[in-house]
């Protein structure tokens, strides 16, 4: 197997508009300020993550039309506590009390996300007390109906990422399909949509939510953040981690280069599945499914645009990925990297290909 920095990255399709909630540099601040006076940010090295990540700003791009600015807030302040157990839980290396010292932390933080009222005590830690602080204040401002989905994303969240670690640690190679099934839970696609629904003004009814064709729109739009993110992090990853370009080089013996190519066709697969669901779902749609498939595919954007700009990823780039503050005009394409519109021969995924010219169920408020 190859150098991971030897590789140039392709340019980006996605004919979708960009735009930055005004919000992000002031939730930004807030959540910094929240984040120390709970004692988390005294670590230099932590910090220096908590700076390179730029959560607010992708948090503004990826919803950057909030309409509740105070859920706003609070989601960006949960969004760097999500980044602080990734990084420091599910970074791929498991800590000193092995995986099941990850899945006993990480069951403790879901209890801590699902119980109202939760009673700290002196022997709780600074993530602990945080997170507490940033639940409650959620249960003020929110539905419960929608404080509910966002613990269920979460813990779908963290049992993705306790497969994937079991997956790299495994004598057993990971096909390209299971590696599919993996990331669709491990990569928060379905969180970020979480996100975005909870700073919309109208809930959404758990039917629409499994609605076929809207569960495969979302989806859609996950696994091409995924694949995204398996593009723009890859040079700063290890032979050894959960990405589609080493699966592809295992699977298909192809090299750095060739493997990277390939994903990006994969994802231009997926991205063009997204955009025909998308504009099916969006024709008479009600405001809340409006809302949610608009800010979705602006988030779709701004990703990229985060991922290739951020400090997190672009410190010491020479693959292609742009310094923070330079133009991104050459990181997009005109047009997808194939042209073959065939369903992925993926079980895991191949039946969000059925659910295009289907009768549109649509999302519905919760008074519909």
């Amino acid at each position: 197997m190859q150098n991971s920095r030897e590789f140039t990255l392709p340019p980006f399709y996605c004919p979708l508009p960009s735009a930055c909630s005004p919000l992000a540099e002031a939730a930004g601040d807030d959540a910094l300020e929240w984040l120390t006076s709970h004692g988390l940010c005294g670590d230099p090295t932590v910090l220096a993550r908590i700076r390179e990540a730029e959560v607010h700003r992708l948090m503004g791009l990826m919803i950057p039309q909030p309409e509740n600015e105070d859920v706003f807030r609070t989601l960006t302040r949960f969004a760097h506590l999500v980044l602080l157990a990734e990084d420091l839980l599910f970074d791929g290396s498991p800590s000193a009390g092995g995986l099941g010292g990850i899945i006993e932390q990480a069951g403790k933080v879901m209890r801590v996300m699902e119980s109202p009222g939760y009673r700290t005590t002196a022997a709780d830690d600074p993530y602990t007390l945080a997170l507490v602080d940033v639940m409650n204040r959620l249960r003020r401002q929110s539905a419960p109906g929608r404080v509910g989905r966002l613990t269920h994303e979460m813990r779908r969240c963290f049992a993705g990422a306790v497969r994937g670690i079991n997956a790299m640690h495994s004598p057993v190679p990971l096909t390209e399909d299971r590696y599919m099934s993996i990331r669709l839970d491990d990569v928060a696609g379905h969180l970020v949509i979480v996100l975005i629904e909870m700073c919309g003004s109208d809930p959404l009814t758990d039917d629409a939510w499994q609605s076929p064709a809207v569960l495969a729109c979302l989806e859609s739009a996950g696994m091409v953040g995924a694949l995204d993110n398996d593009l723009f992090s890859y040079r700063k990853e290890s032979v050894h981690d959960l990405n589609l370009i080493n699966v592809l080089q295992t699977t298909r013996g192809l090299s750095v280069q060739d493997a990277v190519g390939e994903t990006m066709k994969v994802r231009d697969r997926v991205m063009r599945l997204f955009l025909r669901l998308r504009e099916e779902l969006l024709v008479g749609a009600p405001v809340p499914q409006r809302y949610v498939l608009e800010q979705l595919g602006q988030a779709m954007r701004g990703h990229v645009e985060w991922g290739l700009t951020a400090p997190r990823h672009t410190a010491g780039s020479s693959n292609g990925a742009a310094a923070p503050g330079a133009s991104l005009s050459g990181c997009w394409a005109d047009s997808p990297s194939t042209a073959d519109t065939d369903p992925l021969p993926y079980p895991s995924i191949s039946w969000w290909w059925d659910q295009t010219d289907q009768p549109s169920r649509g999302l519905r408020t919760e008074q519909q």
